[in-house]
Protein backbone atom coordinates (compact mmCIF):
# COMPACT_ATOMS: atom_id res chain seq x y z
CA UNK A 1 0.00 0.00 0.00
CA UNK A 2 1.00 3.65 -0.35
CA UNK A 3 1.11 4.04 3.42
CA UNK A 4 3.57 1.18 3.88
CA UNK A 5 5.69 2.43 0.99
CA UNK A 6 5.83 5.94 2.46
CA UNK A 7 6.72 4.55 5.88
CA UNK A 8 9.58 2.54 4.35
CA UNK A 9 10.82 5.62 2.48
CA UNK A 10 10.78 7.66 5.70
CA UNK A 11 12.80 4.98 7.53
CA UNK A 12 15.35 4.74 4.69
CA UNK A 13 15.80 8.53 4.56
CA UNK A 14 16.04 8.69 8.36
CA UNK A 15 18.76 6.01 8.34
CA UNK A 16 20.87 8.19 6.05
CA UNK A 17 20.37 11.33 8.11
CA UNK A 18 20.90 9.73 11.53
CA UNK A 19 24.10 8.05 10.32
CA UNK A 20 25.52 11.21 8.77
CA UNK A 21 24.50 13.77 11.40
CA UNK A 22 23.69 11.88 14.58
CA UNK A 23 20.39 11.83 16.44
CA UNK A 24 20.43 15.36 17.87
CA UNK A 25 21.44 17.16 14.65
CA UNK A 26 19.00 15.29 12.42
CA UNK A 27 15.99 17.43 11.41
CA UNK A 28 12.64 15.89 10.58
CA UNK A 29 12.16 18.65 7.97
CA UNK A 30 15.17 17.34 6.04
CA UNK A 31 13.88 13.76 6.19
CA UNK A 32 10.47 14.92 4.95
CA UNK A 33 12.11 16.86 2.08
CA UNK A 34 14.03 13.74 1.01
CA UNK A 35 10.83 11.70 0.87
CA UNK A 36 8.81 14.48 -0.76
CA UNK A 37 6.24 14.81 2.02
CA UNK A 38 5.35 17.41 4.64
CA UNK A 39 6.95 17.18 8.06
CA UNK A 40 3.54 16.60 9.65
CA UNK A 41 3.11 13.43 7.57
CA UNK A 42 5.98 11.80 9.50
CA UNK A 43 3.83 11.96 12.65
CA UNK A 44 1.14 9.91 10.94
CA UNK A 45 3.60 6.99 11.07
CA UNK A 46 5.79 7.83 14.09
CA UNK A 47 5.01 9.48 17.42
CA UNK A 48 8.26 11.45 17.58
CA UNK A 49 11.89 11.49 16.43
CA UNK A 50 12.87 8.93 19.08
CA UNK A 51 10.28 6.47 17.77
CA UNK A 52 11.52 7.03 14.22
CA UNK A 53 15.10 6.32 15.34
CA UNK A 54 13.87 3.10 16.98
CA UNK A 55 12.23 2.08 13.70
CA UNK A 56 15.53 2.68 11.86
CA UNK A 57 17.42 0.47 14.30
CA UNK A 58 14.76 -2.24 14.15
CA UNK A 59 14.97 -2.26 10.33
CA UNK A 60 18.78 -2.50 10.38
CA UNK A 61 18.85 -5.41 12.81
CA UNK A 62 15.87 -7.14 11.19
CA UNK A 63 17.80 -7.20 7.91
CA UNK A 64 20.92 -8.48 9.72
CA UNK A 65 19.08 -11.17 11.68
CA UNK A 66 17.02 -12.40 8.72
CA UNK A 67 20.26 -13.11 6.81
CA UNK A 68 21.73 -15.28 9.59
CA UNK A 69 21.87 -18.98 8.59
CA UNK A 70 19.75 -21.42 10.61
CA UNK A 71 21.28 -24.71 9.43
CA UNK A 72 24.73 -26.24 9.18
CA UNK A 73 27.64 -26.65 11.55
CA UNK A 74 28.45 -23.95 14.08
CA UNK A 75 31.62 -23.08 12.16
CA UNK A 76 29.77 -22.73 8.85
CA UNK A 77 26.97 -20.67 10.40
CA UNK A 78 29.44 -18.28 12.05
CA UNK A 79 31.67 -17.99 8.98
CA UNK A 80 28.82 -17.00 6.65
CA UNK A 81 27.74 -13.70 8.29
CA UNK A 82 31.32 -12.78 9.19
CA UNK A 83 32.38 -13.29 5.58
CA UNK A 84 29.41 -11.35 4.19
CA UNK A 85 29.86 -8.36 6.53
CA UNK A 86 32.06 -6.58 3.96
CA UNK A 87 29.28 -6.81 1.36
CA UNK A 88 26.69 -5.63 3.89
CA UNK A 89 28.73 -2.55 4.85
CA UNK A 90 29.42 -1.76 1.18
CA UNK A 91 25.72 -2.04 0.42
CA UNK A 92 24.69 0.03 3.44
CA UNK A 93 27.56 2.25 4.62
CA UNK A 94 25.08 4.17 6.77
CA UNK A 95 24.92 1.14 9.09
CA UNK A 96 28.66 1.34 9.77
CA UNK A 97 28.34 5.06 10.57
CA UNK A 98 25.37 4.42 12.85
CA UNK A 99 27.29 1.75 14.77
CA UNK A 100 30.31 4.00 15.21
CA UNK A 101 28.12 6.84 16.48
CA UNK A 102 26.41 4.48 18.93
CA UNK A 103 29.76 3.14 20.14
CA UNK A 104 31.01 6.68 20.75
CA UNK A 105 27.87 7.58 22.73
CA UNK A 106 27.62 4.36 24.79
CA UNK A 107 27.19 4.81 28.55
CA UNK A 108 28.27 2.09 31.03
CA UNK A 109 25.34 0.29 32.60
CA UNK A 110 22.75 1.79 30.24
CA UNK A 111 20.83 -0.24 27.67
CA UNK A 112 20.32 2.07 24.69
CA UNK A 113 17.75 1.70 21.91
CA UNK A 114 20.61 0.33 19.81
CA UNK A 115 21.40 -2.36 22.41
CA UNK A 116 17.78 -3.43 22.67
CA UNK A 117 17.29 -3.51 18.88
CA UNK A 118 20.39 -5.70 18.46
CA UNK A 119 19.47 -8.24 21.13
CA UNK A 120 18.22 -10.89 18.68
CA UNK A 121 21.46 -10.74 16.67
CA UNK A 122 23.51 -11.05 19.85
CA UNK A 123 21.38 -13.96 21.06
CA UNK A 124 21.97 -15.76 17.73
CA UNK A 125 25.75 -15.46 18.02
CA UNK A 126 25.73 -16.59 21.67
CA UNK A 127 23.55 -19.61 20.86
CA UNK A 128 25.70 -20.75 17.91
CA UNK A 129 28.92 -20.31 19.91
CA UNK A 130 27.44 -22.34 22.80
CA UNK A 131 26.42 -25.05 20.32
CA UNK A 132 29.91 -25.10 18.81
CA UNK A 133 31.53 -25.42 22.24
CA UNK A 134 29.21 -28.32 23.12
CA UNK A 135 30.00 -30.13 19.86
CA UNK A 136 33.75 -29.52 20.19
CA UNK A 137 33.92 -27.45 16.96
CA UNK A 138 34.87 -24.31 18.88
CA UNK A 139 37.48 -23.79 21.58
CA UNK A 140 37.04 -20.05 22.24
CA UNK A 141 39.86 -18.06 23.75
CA UNK A 142 37.47 -15.34 24.96
CA UNK A 143 33.86 -15.02 26.17
CA UNK A 144 31.11 -14.75 23.52
CA UNK A 145 30.24 -11.12 24.35
CA UNK A 146 33.90 -10.14 23.96
CA UNK A 147 34.02 -11.99 20.64
CA UNK A 148 31.02 -10.01 19.37
CA UNK A 149 32.55 -6.71 20.51
CA UNK A 150 35.90 -7.44 18.88
CA UNK A 151 34.27 -8.59 15.65
CA UNK A 152 32.24 -5.39 15.50
CA UNK A 153 35.47 -3.41 15.90
CA UNK A 154 37.45 -5.43 13.38
CA UNK A 155 34.70 -5.13 10.76
CA UNK A 156 33.18 -1.68 11.22
CA UNK A 157 36.21 0.32 12.37
CA UNK A 158 38.70 -1.57 10.18
CA UNK A 159 36.49 -0.97 7.15
CA UNK A 160 36.19 2.75 7.93
CA UNK A 161 39.83 3.26 8.92
CA UNK A 162 41.39 1.74 5.81
CA UNK A 163 40.47 4.81 3.74
CA UNK A 164 42.78 7.07 5.76
CA UNK A 165 45.36 4.48 6.77
CA UNK A 166 46.17 3.87 3.08
CA UNK A 167 46.37 7.52 1.99
CA UNK A 168 50.15 7.25 1.44
CA UNK A 169 49.95 3.74 0.01
CA UNK A 170 49.64 2.81 -3.69
CA UNK A 171 46.40 0.91 -3.07
CA UNK A 172 42.70 1.53 -3.57
CA UNK A 173 41.03 0.52 -0.26
CA UNK A 174 37.71 0.02 -2.08
CA UNK A 175 39.06 -2.28 -4.79
CA UNK A 176 37.82 -5.86 -4.92
CA UNK A 177 41.34 -7.16 -4.19
CA UNK A 178 41.66 -5.04 -1.02
CA UNK A 179 38.16 -5.93 0.15
CA UNK A 180 38.91 -9.62 -0.31
CA UNK A 181 42.04 -9.16 1.82
CA UNK A 182 39.89 -7.63 4.53
CA UNK A 183 37.45 -10.54 4.30
CA UNK A 184 40.29 -13.05 4.77
CA UNK A 185 41.74 -11.04 7.66
CA UNK A 186 38.38 -10.81 9.43
CA UNK A 187 37.87 -14.58 9.10
CA UNK A 188 41.42 -15.20 10.35
CA UNK A 189 40.76 -13.08 13.45
CA UNK A 190 37.42 -14.83 14.05
CA UNK A 191 38.89 -18.32 13.69
CA UNK A 192 41.76 -17.46 16.03
CA UNK A 193 39.46 -16.07 18.74
CA UNK A 194 37.07 -19.03 18.47
CA UNK A 195 39.79 -21.67 18.37
CA UNK A 196 38.73 -23.01 14.96
CA UNK A 197 41.30 -25.08 13.10
CA UNK A 198 42.65 -23.21 10.04
CA UNK A 199 41.17 -24.21 6.67
CA UNK A 200 43.26 -25.89 4.00
CA UNK A 201 45.51 -23.53 2.01
CA UNK A 202 43.57 -21.38 -0.42
CA UNK A 203 40.21 -21.90 1.31
CA UNK A 204 38.28 -19.42 3.45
Amino acid sequence: SNGLRTRAEIVAAAERHFSERGFEATRLDDIADDVGIRRAAIFYHFGDKQELYGAVLEAVFRDMTSALPRRGSAVARLAAPISSCIDFVLRRPSVARLMMREAANAQPGQASQFTRAGRATGDWFRAVIAEGIASGELRPKIEPYRFMSLMSAVTIFHFSAMAWLTLDQPVDPWSRAELEKQRREILLVARTMLGIDPPPDGAD
